[in-house]
């Protein structure tokens, strides 16, 4: 809001007439426009100097003018409103204080059009609320049942020893994961937690014991001095989360035999696989929820890789790997010590 000190009224108008993006209103105790700028008003593309000497009732239908009246009341009593309110289909934000001139009490009103930012908060808030439902559904309806096949193949293999088992075991396991991944991006999203100083190569190397135990021909390796490797600024469970989704993602497409390389970056670091790649044309939707390559993939890994990256205010990019394999390189990270 715009400062008004105790000046004639017309050292007012050039302020008014030249404010930016919105329109300021002087009005005075019987509700009257004084001064209403800029000469052209943004919303209405009218003519300002035509609602100069005019009352509200007399500028705006009354249910309008019945709704600004109570508000310019405590404005002119001394008392700062902020409201939003709709107009012609429109939502426009409107701040009012009281200003002194030359004794008398005025009235200063600012109305910016929020239309669109209102919008998106609203369908921001129900997108919300059915994530919320969705993940409700996910934890309880799928989990539960889970949680059941679970535990009778745990008595099976107590029983009997077959083939299927394993089969039956790794199928479980897969679905405890994609319901931890959905979980994470419905109820998490953006979020992080503690961002403190992370050894970068304690984050890999447990994140490499989550991916390598049922993938014992995937190999390690690192491009230079695994010692070399830096502590950075990161929340530890998400780094970790975002190394297991790139490691799982380069076993997946790369197949149990693959090989994937660890480095730094001048201001960051990277992991590369040998594996078939990713091609150029495909680079830019690879983060979509709904992209994978895998045979039964999910494609949430990779999206939780960019919510993850987002959230620290890092950056990721795909290119090709040193052995034709995909590299994903991640960049603006904070070195807290070589």
């Amino acid at each position: 809001m715009a400062h008004f000190s105790d000046a004639p009224i017309e050292g007012h108008r050039a302020l008014v007439t030249h404010f930016p993006n919105g329109v300021l209103v002087l009005f005075d105790a019987e509700f009257r426009y004084q001064i209403v700028g800029p000469e052209t008003l943004p919303f209405s593309q009218s003519d300002a100097s035509e609602m100069v000497g005019k009352t509200v009732h007399e500028l705006f239908p009354e249910e309008t003018a019945t709704q600004l009246e109570p508000k310019f009341q405590a404005t002119i009593a001394g008392e700062s409103c902020s409201f939003d309110m709709e107009y012609v289909g429109r939502v426009h934000h409107i701040e009012t204080r009281p200003v002194r001139i030359e004794g008398d009490t005025y009235g200063a009103l600012v109305t910016q059009e929020v239309t669109e930012e209102r919008q998106t908060a609203r369908d921001l808030e129900r997108q919300n609320k059915r994530l919320d439902k969705f993940a409700g559904i996910v934890s309880h309806d799928l989990r539960n049942p889970l949680n059941v096949a679970q535990g009778r193949l745990e008595l099976a293999q107590e029983e009997c020893d077959t083939e299927h088992h394993d089969a039956i075991a790794t199928a479980l396991d897969r679905m405890q994961r994609i319901i931890e991944d959905v979980l994470w991006l419905a109820r998490e999203g953006q979020d992080i937690g503690l961002v403190e100083p992370v050894a970068l190569g304690e984050a890999i190397e447990s994140a490499w014991g989550m991916v390598s135990e049922p993938t014992d021909d995937a190999e390690l390796r690192y491009g230079s001095d695994e010692s070399q490797l830096p502590t950075i600024e990161a929340d530890y469970d998400r780094l970790c989360q975002l190394l297991e989704n790139l490691f799982k993602n380069a076993v997946e497409h790369g197949g149990g035999g693959v090989t994937i390389t660890v480095d730094t970056l001048a201001d960051g670091f990277y992991i590369e696989d040998d594996g078939p790649g990713i091609p150029d044309e495909e680079r830019d939707d690879v983060f979509d929820p709904d992209y994978s390559t895998a045979e039964d993939g999910t494609g949430f890994g990779l999206s939780i890789v960019k919510q993850i990256v987002n959230a620290h205010d890092w950056e990721i990019h795909v290119t090709e790997g040193s052995g034709g394999g995909a590299r994903f390189e991640i960049t603006g990270v904070e070195v807290v010590a070589e």
